[in-house]
């Protein structure tokens, strides 16, 4: 019998898979038909593929990004540590 959390992964880096309108395809594998959340903001270094006990995939990707700087504002927060579950405070 499986168990409930058994989950499956595998990683595929450059060059073992490709990236298109709305697939991906698999290196030795397969083309896996997608749905995408978000556009993907770069070309991805590497792939994870989730497979969950439901039998349902998922597609993570490793994309890099520029940092981006952010202005200098006002505002302050203040988080009270010893209480950090149940706390958050907002000047």
């Amino acid at each position: 019998m499986k168990s409930k959390k058994s989950r499956q992964t595998a990683r595929l880096t450059k060059g073992g898979f490709k990236v298109g309108q709305d697939q991906v395809d698999l290196a030795q594998m397969v083309k896996l038909k997608v749905f995408c959340s978000r556009k993907l903001p770069s070309q991805p270094s590497s792939v994870t593929i989730i497979k969950d006990s439901a039998n349902r995939y998922f597609l993570s990707f490793v994309v890099e990004i520029q940092a981006e700087v952010l202005s200098k504002a006002d505002n302050s927060v203040g988080i009270d540590l010893a209480h950090i579950p149940h706390f958050l405070t907002l000047n």
